[in-house]
């Protein structure tokens, strides 16, 4: 396995949380996490949208004041990001890349076994 930079690990997972991991063969943690942020990006959503569905679908919406329930909304984004922060700390704290002494002591027993 070619290993690359910490920092390449972070900009994956800048894309979406669990990315990086998924590329280190961190298979487990990196599958939890990106499951884990699309639970509560998708809760989010239906958190803001379903109100906004309801009043526009109701037949009295011009006399009803739209009602969004603020605290699941906030808990589902701050979930997300809670894991997203921690895949990103993941990748500093526990992804030692390989001393390039390491690398090349691979590369010649790859060569004695060829």
């Amino acid at each position: 396995m070619k290993y690359r930079s910490r920092m390449f690990y972070l900009g994956l997972n800048l894309l979406a949380p669990g990315i990086g991991q998924i590329a280190l063969k961190w298979y487990f943690r990196g599958i939890l996490e990106l499951l884990i942020f699309i639970v509560a990006i998708a809760w989010g959503f239906m958190e803001l949208l379903l109100p906004i569905i309801n009043f526009l679908a109701s037949e009295n919406s011009a006399n009803a004041p739209l009602h969004i329930n603020y605290p699941p909304l906030v808990i589902a984004l701050v979930a997300g990001l809670l894991v997203w922060l921690w895949s990103l700390v993941e990748i500093v704290l526990f992804y030692m890349p390989p001393k390039p002494d390491q690398d090349a002591q691979d590369c010649q027993d790859c060569k004695d076994k060829a």
